[in-house]
């Protein structure tokens, strides 16, 4: 049981009692409803005529403002209203007004004026505390909404802030990261290149160097690891770090020798079996498909490795079209050693295409993915046509009309010519 006169669920809050100037016998009432919203457990805080209002009102922070304005005539209620309403500070404070009989007739002006409620005295106790557990229940819902409001503003600006470092970071990964693409005018002796490279987002995990290894011999991989994002192109960007022609620096593309002429060249086979250890998936947590391939720019003669890369295409010459399709799988299983060496030789005027998957990705005219069928159609189209760009231009065209491509993408077409040529 509660007390006489308490409800069984109340909601407690602060209020300010507002009198008017010239309420005679404002004093009785004013106690009289003072004591009543005391005895309910409210906080109360009397004001006579307004004028410290402002200094109350942030004093006491209060949850409800009630007027007594039962004594007063129709211009000085309306002054009162007014006068309270004209405080920004606190106009989302609700407020009741107390009006007498004669009075009641002003209803329709405060209610446009912002009050929230208007009782008629005498009224009821369990009319005015309905209507006083009302507004201050929903005066501190209010409250939280505001203060949960304020967090999320707060959030939402840590957010977008961390967004903004984020992005300048991603920014300067993808410049780093663009900064170990050779550029499409790669100095190597009878050879031309075209490459084009584009991640799928601001950054990518293709990576590929072309590179003399000695005055004779090229090496050339491409790399493609697993997922997109930072974690895949800091794995890439590891990897160009550690792919690197200097012996002095332990790479494992060539190993140093005491005699002459005081480097040996690792074969593919070695190097990506080397790979395939040191990269280990239980490490990193990612693995990558790779093509690495070491060509003799004298005499033709290309051996490679292919470590679940797409097969490259060999389009030679004479019109036969053939793929480097060397049995390979992605580097990181330490368990996986059936990796094969394919050797073969190039004839003045081959053209060979290496590409990551992203290609086929891409989407031809009808909206429909590429395949390793119609690449070859593709292929076959072109060396019967007239048709002298590189082969590579149709596929960046294709990636420019469709705009952002849905998997990092990377070609290079290399064209041999022999030293006679």
């Amino acid at each position: 049981m509660t007390k006489e006169g308490t409800p069984y669920l109340m909601i407690i809050g602060k209020i300010l009692i507002v009198g008017s100037a010239s309420n005679i016998d404002h004093a009785v009432t004013e106690n009289s409803i003072k004591d009543k919203l005391r005895k309910w457990g409210h906080e109360v805080v009397g004001n006579k005529n307004s004028d410290n209002l402002v200094i109350d009102v942030t004093k006491t922070d209060p949850q409800l403002i009630v007027l007594q304005a039962e004594k007063s005539n129709k211009e000085e209620v309306m002054k009162s209203v007014r006068s309270i309403r004209a405080y920004g500070m606190f106009y989302s404070v609700s407020l009741i007004v107390l009006l007498s009989e004669e009075l009641k007739s002003l209803k329709q002006d405060l209610y446009q004026s912002g009050v929230n409620a208007c009782l008629v005295v005498p009224v009821l106790d369990v009319e005015l505390r309905a209507c006083v557990q009302q507004h201050i229940a929903s005066a501190l819902l209010q409250k939280k909404l505001d203060a949960s409001q304020n967090a999320l503003e707060e959030s939402l600006f840590k957010i977008k802030r961390q967004k903004s470092e984020l992005d300048y970071h991603l920014a300067l990964a993808a410049k780093i990261q663009e900064s170990l693409i050779p550029s499409n005018l790669i100095q190597v002796p009878f050879c031309n290149f075209y490459c084009h490279f584009q991640p799928s987002g601001r950054v990518g995990g293709d990576i590929y160097d072309i590179f003399m290894l000695d005055d004779t011999h090229m090496g050339l991989y491409m790399v493609d690891v697993m997922g997109h994002g930072v974690a895949s192109s800091m794995l890439a960007v590891a990897l160009s770090e550690f792919l690197v022609v200097d012996a002095k620096r332990g790479t494992p593309l060539k190993r140093v020798l005491e005699e002459v002429p005081y480097y040996e060249i690792i074969s593919p086979l070695e190097v990506i079996r080397y790979l395939n250890k040191r990269f280990a998936f239980s490490k990193y947590q990612h693995y990558f498909t790779i093509f690495y391939m070491v060509f003799n720019i004298e005499s033709g003669e290309l051996h490679y490795v292919r470590g679940a890369h797409p097969e490259p295409l060999l389009m030679r010459q004479n019109g036969n079209i053939e793929t480097l399709n060397a049995y390979g799988t992605p580097v990181g299983f330490e368990f996986s050693q059936g990796y094969e060496e394919g050797v073969l030789h190039l004839n003045p005027g081959d053209r060979l295409m290496i590409y990551t998957d992203g290609l086929l990705e891409l989407e031809d005219e009808h909206r429909e993915n590429l395949d390793y069928d119609k690449l070859f159609r593709l292929a076959q189209e072109y060396m019967t046509s007239d048709d002298n760009r590189p082969f590579s231009m149709k596929f960046k065209r294709m990636a420019d009309q469709q705009g952002a491509v849905k998997d990092d993408l990377t070609l290079i077409e290399m064209v041999w010519q022999s030293l006679e040529g």
